[in-house]
């Protein structure tokens, strides 16, 4: 326990350093030390029972976090794909392993249920990016539902028939049982858990142990109806989804403990079952293994894509579903073991299949992690198209009040329903007669400037423990899409501003923040200069982020990115950027030389610094230390400090959780 809950603590934020998904890193380590590792944990040591309730959650959190309205609206395409991802690996499968590797029909038959399997693995990802939601994710979980139950039903049926136990009565006894099943979870539980939820409202510990109780009991059942527990984890899921609202403390808590204990514990288990001694002990299982795995892969990727051409995905949305879809683990590992027990498959074959396994699993995290990347991307920008700005200004000084606002009228977007909220914090009662607001020259400069801009303004004075605290509660409160904040660029307060206010800032709000520090007194620069992080372009901010600089700009004569190489051409392959030309663009590979860059910038310039908040894949050493750098070099250059936001923050005090992996 002690080693296992260790690497949960270290391999997730250590793969989040170097970019690698944590699931992958997991499974690396599992393989280290299971017994075909350095054996530092045995086969017998009990991690089985944990990594069957991990599987358990796993396929439980999909359909409890599943957006019902979309499922439904997206069955037709769910039962597509799920046809698709069955019968293509199974034709595929069928034909290599009869015609090309020479097995009897038995064993085809037992080796195509294996392709046409496969387990959600790199769901947590999508959960992670916050893409759970989304078409190609909710049909990914429908066709999952599809092709693991045909599956487990097709194993069982063929099990049947090798034991000879295959007439009337089998029909008869499956066909019932599981209709029982089926209307006990869909019709009778959800009323129980209904009736328990209404007695027990305030006692939340008991309501998690009801809803964990559940869980593993519609997996008993289903062991007892004759179907793989995985099948009535699936139903229980979609029977609670309506009654566990979305975003109780009961939802984050049953997500949190998943993600970061149980669902682990599984990836941990997938890497102790790969022996890596099986490359080295002759050719035959090598070439199986390949064989295999490219067939495998290969027949998932058909069923994605033709799922994309007829429903008109985009290349990242067709990929996402390929990555979710590829890995496999529970309904595999069944097949396989059911076959090996009885003598039909051989032990080359079992060491292929968890070869198959690993390696699917790997490819199966990569292509989630970079093709749900981009869906994330292509979601926010949908959602930035249509959704208003509420952008807190935080006023603490009367000698830039005014030039705050101002700025905030220019980086707002134009829409019916946004607000700019000036709000000043206080920490003793005394200060709130002195307050800035209470000035009626800067109130009044507000109304006239927001009624000119056709913005909406409600200012206001919170008092508060520390300014920080009472930012995080603004942001809260007034649900703010940005937060900008003045800062005098003197030394001594940059020391408490980033070491104290922003640290708490960016740990508890996921909002935009830019720290501006203006010298002038008018919003127009001369040039504007843009220093942007590696991998800055795989941030879910990016859009949001460079559409604010784009209202920036317009107010500047030329505007310079300076960047490494990729992320410079993924800026250019922005429309938001269109207008743009290689000129606009400053290739440097290494971090820039900051002396050298504030003796071309004068007081009419501007510096923007893209910057990035811990464990996020553009964070570094580098960009840790800008603001002393600014402090340093640029005290007299108009300078804004951007943090993109990141969608996966929660604020703690509304007991939100976050997703461990």
């Amino acid at each position: 326990m002690a080693l296992c809950l260790f690497i949960m603590l270290v391999i997730p934020p250590f793969c989040k350093k170097i970019g690698m998904p944590a699931i992958f890193g997991l499974i690396l380590a599992g393989i280290a030390i299971g017994p075909n590792g350095f054996y530092l944990i045995s086969e017998k040591s009990g991690l089985d029972l944990f990594s069957s309730a991990g599987l358990l959650y796993l396929m439980f959190l999909m359909t409890l976090e599943i957006d019902i309205y979309s499922f439904r609206k997206n069955k037709l395409k769910s039962v597509w794909f799920g046809a698709f991802t069955f019968l293509i690996p199974f034709v595929l499968g069928f034909l290599t392993a009869r015609f090309l590797l020479h097995y009897d029909v038995m064993v085809s038959l037992l080796l195509s249920c294996m392709f046409a399997s496969h387990t959600l693995v790199s769901y947590p990802i999508a959960s992670r990016l916050n893409i759970t939601k989304t078409e190609p994710v909710v049909v990914s979980i429908g066709g999952t539902i599809i092709t693991d139950v045909a599956v487990l039903l097709l194993l069982t049926i063929l099990t049947a028939t090798m034991s000879g136990t295959l007439h009337l009565m089998f029909w008869v006894k499956t066909t019932g049982l599981l209709a029982i099943f089926i209307l006990l979870l869909l019709w009778g539980f959800p009323r129980i858990c209904r009736w328990y939820f209404s007695h027990f409202q305030s006692d939340e510990p008991s309501q998690y142990i009801f809803v964990m109780c559940s869980l593993f009991a519609s997996g008993f059942l289903a062991k007892l109806t004759g179907i793989e527990p995985i099948v009535g984890a699936f139903l229980c899921g979609l029977a609670l989804n309506r009654i566990i609202p979305h975003q109780s403390s009961l939802m984050n808590r049953t997500v949190f403990i998943g993600n970061t204990l149980f669902i682990p514990f599984f990836m941990i288990h997938i890497g102790m079952m790969v022996d890596m001694k099986a490359f080295f002990q002759g050719t035959e299982s090598i070439v199986l293994a390949g064989i295999l795995t490219l067939v495998a892969i290969s027949g998932k990727y058909l069923a994605a894509l033709a799922t994309r051409l007829i429903y008109g995905y985009t290349r990242s949305e067709g990929l996402l579903l390929f990555g979710l879809s590829s890995s496999r683990a529970a309904a595999t590992i069944a097949v396989v073991l059911i076959g090996y027990r009885i003598n039909i498959l051989d032990t080359n074959i079992l060491n292929a299949t968890v070869i198959i396994i690993i390696l699917t699993c790997l490819v199966s995290t990569y292509y989630t992690d970079r093709a749900g990347r981009k869906v994330a991307l292509q979601q926010e920008q949908e959602m930035h198209n249509n959704a208003s700005d509420h952008i807190l200004v935080s006023i603490s000084n009367p000698g830039n009040a005014i030039l705050l606002f101002d700025f905030s009228l220019m980086i707002h977007k134009p829409h019916e329903d946004s607000v700019i909220h000036p709000v000043t914090i206080v920490t003793e009662s005394a200060q709130m007669e002195q307050s800035i607001l209470r000035d009626k020259k800067i109130t009044e400069y507000f109304k006239q400037r927001s009624q000119l801009a056709s913005v909406a303004c409600y200012s206001g004075i919170r008092l508060d423990s520390n300014i920080s605290e009472g930012i995080i509660r603004a942001t809260v409160e007034l649900q703010a899409t940005h937060i900008v904040m003045g800062w005098s660029g003197q030394s001594g307060t940059g020391q408490y501003f980033f070491g104290t206010i922003m640290e708490n800032l960016l740990k508890h709000c996921k909002q935009t923040i830019l720290v501006t520090k203006l010298i002038t007194q008018q919003l127009r620069f001369n040039k504007m200069y843009i220093l942007v992080p590696r991998n800055a372009d795989h941030e879910t901010g990016f859009h949001a982020w460079l559409t604010i600089l784009k209202r920036i700009w317009r107010n500047s004569t030329e505007v310079l990115f300076i960047s490494d190489e990729h992320t410079a051409s993924a800026i250019a392959g922005m429309k938001e950027t269109a207008s743009l030309t290689g000129k606009n663009y400053r290739i440097m590979s290494v971090f820039p030389d900051m002396p050298s860059l504030s003796n071309e910038l004068t007081s009419a310039d501007l510096l923007v610094v893209i910057s990035a908040r811990q464990n996020t894949v553009s964070y570094s050493r580098k960009t840790a230390v800008m603001p002393r750098a600014v402090m340093r070099f640029f005290e007299r250059t108009n300078c804004v400090i951007l943090y993109p936001e990141q969608p996966d923050i929660q604020p703690d005090n509304i007991n939100s959780a976050f997703s461990g992996l």
